[in-house]
């Protein structure tokens, strides 16, 4: 069945007797749904990859930085620089300065073609 005919019967109107009682989809059901829709699908990756160019690795890097180290500390690190060998792209942070030493940076490595994380770090 189709996700939005799913919707639509789960969601629709149903007359009981005199009153009208309406069924609502909770996020969790529609969650397990579509996670099983897609357990049953092949992904076919673009050609350019999930990760085609420097802005989106640093997207991406951003977005699992933040979790991780918070937002200061990865803001306080900003612009972030990416470059790509073969299909890894290396995101890194601008270090700190501190009394004219270099503190530490995030290093976030990233799938082009898929996206993955394949490793983070931050030296010291």
């Amino acid at each position: 069945m189709r996700r939005d005919t799913m919707a639509a019967c789960l969601v629709g109107a149903v007359l009981l007797g005199s009153g009208i009682a309406q069924t609502v989809v909770s996020d969790s059901d529609m969650i397990e749904y579509d996670r099983r829709v897609a357990e049953k699908h092949r992904a076919v990756f673009p050609a350019a990859g999930v990760v085609p160019d420097a802005e989106t690795a640093k997207s991406i890097a951003l977005a699992v930085a933040i979790p991780i180290w918070g937002k200061d500390k990865v803001t306080s690190e900003l612009p972030l620089r990416a470059g790509l060998k073969g299909n890894v792209w290396t995101v890194i942070g601008n270090p700190h300065l501190h009394g004219g030493e270099t503190g530490g940076e995030l290093i976030i490595q990233l799938d082009k073609r898929t996206g993955a994380v394949l490793s983070f770090l931050h030296t010291q």
